[in-house]
């Protein structure tokens, strides 16, 4: 076989492989206008080579950011060095739909991205070739680790039956409150808040109801205070709310809105009603407190206070 013949072969394996590799292979002259397109674009476009070739890629697709892209495109062509665009920076460059069974869960196929300038015999740069690499399936399944491990997060710190932030949770933003306080002498309170009389109301109506009433004084909570406040059980029917930026009057007042509140709710538990009360010990954070567990103390001696004076009231730690 002559070597002409022989090119003439390779060259018709390469053009073979270009149209058949599991990339998509896209290249661009400097006005942007499509010179390849291999049949992974046109399978998952949708558009064939003759109808795409010749014609602008934003005419193409103009969900492109075209200012974006054209900025990468021409600094390839001015540097000529490769740029590549992660599915971490950007899930897609074009929008095509996942066809994986295994990754249903993704709309739409995550794309990693290569611009790579293309030099002509005479060592200019004229042209760039995009790869397209479908790398769904990582990206599905890291996005889904992550996700899991979110999850997992979350719960180690929430209380599964209030939903609440649990004690461990509790105590680390209390630590990180008093480290703060130790540089910015900031407004600090905890409200400590107890259910009255909680015992009775699972001996009476039984356990579930005691959860139920535990579940609605704790939406309760929640719904009373700001983005910046926290809000978590402590134990039992005991709740600790730490309220930044805040004095001890302004805790003492929230307090006894909340008390209020919790006071005038009907709480439904099957085909009745029933009401239940709440005792608040508030303390703000001072100087003369060595640690954490002195400003909590406060708060507790405050609410041991409250309910020994009658419940159903708020008591300042002074």
């Amino acid at each position: 076989m002559s070597s002409t013949a022989e090119d003439m072969m390779e060259l018709h394996w390469l053009f073979d492989m270009l149209q058949h590799i599991d990339v998509g292979l896209v290249v661009l002259n400097e006005k942007y206008e499509i010179k390849l397109w291999n049949s992974f674009m046109e399978n998952h476009s949708g558009m064939s080579s003759s109808i795409a070739k010749e014609r602008s890629l934003f005419e193409v697709f103009p969900s492109i950011n075209s200012e974006w892209l054209q900025r990468k495109l021409d600094n390839v062509i001015a540097l000529r060095t490769p740029i590549f665009v992660s599915w971490e920076q950007r899930p897609h460059l074009f929008p095509f739909k996942s066809y994986r069974p295994i990754t249903g869960i993704a709309d739409k196929m995550y794309q990693n991205i290569a611009l790579r300038p293309i030099t002509n015999a005479d060592g200019s740069v004229k042209y760039v070739c995009m790869v397209v690499y479908d790398v769904t399936d990582v990206a599905v399944s890291k996005e889904s680790l992550s996700s899991a491990n979110r999850k997992l997060d979350r719960l180690s710190k929430t209380d599964p039956l209030t939903q609440l932030q649990n004690r461990g949770s509790l105590d680390k933003t209390m630590g990180s409150a008093f480290h703060s306080f130790q540089i910015d002498h900031g407004s600090y309170s905890l409200v400590m808040g107890d259910i009255d009389f909680f015992k009775k109301i699972n001996d009476q109506h039984g356990h579930p109801v005691g959860d139920l009433v535990l579940k609605n004084v704790s939406k309760l909570i929640a719904s009373s205070i700001r983005s910046s406040d926290f809000v978590g059980r402590y134990g039992g029917e005991e709740f600790v709310i730490l309220l930044p930026n805040t004095d001890a009057d302004s805790a003492l007042f929230f307090s006894e809105v909340l008390r209020r509140k919790v006071a005038d709710a009907k709480i439904a538990t099957g085909n009745t009603e029933i009401s239940v009360t709440m005792s608040f010990g508030v303390s703000q954070l001072k100087r003369t407190d060595h640690s954490v567990s002195d400003w909590l103390n406060r708060a507790d001696g405050a609410l041991y206070k409250a309910k020994a004076e009658g419940r159903n009231q708020s008591i300042l730690a002074r």
